[in-house]
C-alpha cells in the first residue's frame, strides 16, 4: 500500500445536462443516491468528490481518471462508486481493472451471499445492508447488496440500489480529516462498519414494539388477541431476519481480520477497528436474543390467556346447554299430560259436580315441576 496522507473532501454533482456542457454544483451532504446509474470517484489528490451518469462524464470533469481507465496508474488513493450498474457498466468496469471472472459473475447475478474473496492483486467484499421496504404483512427489512473490489491503491464499489452507506463514508471522512490516514482498507472497514451501524434502527424498533407488546399482556382484551399473536409472529420474524444477517456479518469480519493480518494491512489499526465491529455485532445479537425471548414468553402469555377464555367459553356453553336440558326434561313431561287429557278420553270424576280432580292434576304437574327444580338445584344445575 502505498503512503498515506490526509486530505480534504468535499462533495460536487453533475447536472443532468453534463454530457452536453459538464458543470460542477457544489453539495455539501452526500444524499442517497437514486435508482438511476451513478459513478462517484474521489482520490486524495484533490480536495473533492465528483459525481456523473457515466464514465465519460466523469473523464471530462477530472481528466487524471483517464491514466486509471486505461493503464490502471493513479498518482494516490482512489475511490469509484457506482450504483445501480447494467451490465454492460459491470464488463466494462471489468475489462478496465481485470477482474476475474468470477468476482464479475457475482456481481451480475447479484450474489447474496456475504463473503471474501481473495484473487490476486485485490480481495472482493461482499455484503448486505439492510433497508426497509413496505409489504403486504407490513414495513419490514430487505436487502440489496453491496460489493466492493479492494486494490492496494483504491476500492472499486457495486450498489446495486440506492443505500446511504457510501456517502455516511464519505462525511465519516471528511469529519475525520484532520487525523485520519485513508487506506483501501480503512475504506472496507468504514463500510463494513456503517452497514453493520444501519441496523442499530431495525433493532431499536424490534425493542420497542416487544416492550410495548410486555406492557400490554395484561391489558388485551380477549377480541384482540389475534391481532396481538400476528404481530408477535412478524416481530419474530423479522427478529429471526435481523439476526441471520448479523451473523454472516460475523464470518465476513473474521475474514477480513484474517486478511488483514495474513497481508499486512496498511493501518495496523485496522484491526483493532475490527474487533470493535465485531462487538457490535455481538451486541446486536445478545439485544435480538433478549427481544427473542420476551416476544416467546409474550407468545406463551397470550396463547395461555387464549386457552383460558377458550375453557371459560366452552363451560359457559356447556353450562348454557345443561340448562336448557333441565328446562326441557321439564317441559316436556307436562306437555305430555297436556295433550294426553286433551284427547277424547275419559276425564277423572268426570261425573262429579266439582273441580277437585282438576285442581289434583294441576298439583301433581306443580309438585313434579317443584321436585324437577329442587333436584336440579340440589345438582347444579340451574
Amino acid at each position: 500500500m502505498p503512503g498515506m496522507s490526509p486530505f480534504k473532501l468535499s462533495y460536487f454533482r453533475v447536472k443532468p445536462d453534463a454530457a452536453k456542457n459538464p458543470q460542477i454544483v457544489l453539495d455539501e451532504k452526500d444524499s442517497v443516491l437514486s435508482e438511476q446509474t451513478q459513478f462517484t470517484f474521489f482520490t486524495s489528490q484533490l480536495d473533492s468528490a465528483v459525481q456523473a451518469s457515466s464514465l465519460d462524464d466523469l473523464k471530462a470533469i477530472y481528466e487524471p481518471l483517464c491514466p486509471l481507465l486505461e493503464d490502471g496508474t493513479h498518482p494516490g488513493l482512489w475511490w469509484l462508486d457506482v450504483t445501480a450498474p447494467s451490465e454492460d457498466d459491470i464488463e466494462m468496469l471489468s475489462r478496465i481493472f481485470n477482474l476475474h471472472p468470477l468476482t464479475t459473475e457475482d456481481i451480475k447475478i447479484r450474489e447474496t451471499r456475504e463473503k471474501i474473496e481473495t484473487f490476486g492483486p485485490y480481495y472482493f467484499l461482499s455484503l448486505r445492508p439492510a433497508r426497509q421496504v413496505e409489504t403486504q404483512e407490513g414495513v419490514r427489512t430487505s436487502t440489496v447488496n453491496v460489493y466492493a473490489v479492494v486494490f492496494r491503491d483504491g476500492v472499486l464499489s457495486f450498489s446495486m440500489g440506492s443505500n446511504p452507506h457510501v456517502g455516511h463514508v464519505r462525511s465519516r471522512i471528511k469529519e475525520h480529516q484532520s487525523h485520519l490516514y485513508l487506506t483501501s482498507d480503512w475504506i472496507c472497514y468504514a463500510l463494513i462498519d456503517d452497514i453493520v451501524d444501519g441496523f442499530a434502527p431495525f433493532i431499536n424498533q424490534v425493542e420497542s414494539s416487544v416492550e410495548s407488546m410486555e406492557d400490554s399482556v395484561s391489558i388485551t382484551r380477549p377480541d384482540d388477541i389475534g391481532l396481538a399473536l400476528q404481530q408477535i409472529y412478524r416481530c419474530r420474524k423479522e427478529v429471526l431476519h435481523i439476526r441471520q444477517l448479523l451473523n454472516d456479518k460475523t464470518d465476513v469480519i473474521r475474514c477480513f481480520a484474517r486478511h488483514c493480518d495474513a497481508f499486512g494491512a496498511s493501518s495496523p489499526e485496522v484491526t483493532l477497528y475490527l474487533s470493535d465491529i465485531e462487538d457490535h455485532v455481538l451486541t446486536m445479537m445478545a439485544n435480538l436474543d433478549a427481544a427473542e425471548q420476551m416476544l416467546s414468553r409474550g407468545q406463551s402469555k397470550f396463547l395461555s390467556q387464549l386457552s383460558f377464555d377458550s375453557t371459560r367459553m366452552r363451560n359457559q356453553i356447556a353450562s348454557g346447554l345443561s340448562r336448557l336440558t333441565t328446562i326441557a326434561g321439564i317441559v316436556v313431561p307436562l306437555q305430555f299430560v297436556t295433550a294426553l287429557f286433551g284427547m277424547n278420553v275419559t276425564v277423572p270424576a268426570e261425573e262429579a259436580n266439582n273441580l277437585i280432580a282438576w285442581f289434583s292434576i294441576l298439583g301433581v304437574l306443580l309438585a313434579l315441576v317443584l321436585l324437577c327444580f329442587l333436584v336440579a338445584r340440589r345438582l347444579r344445575i340451574l
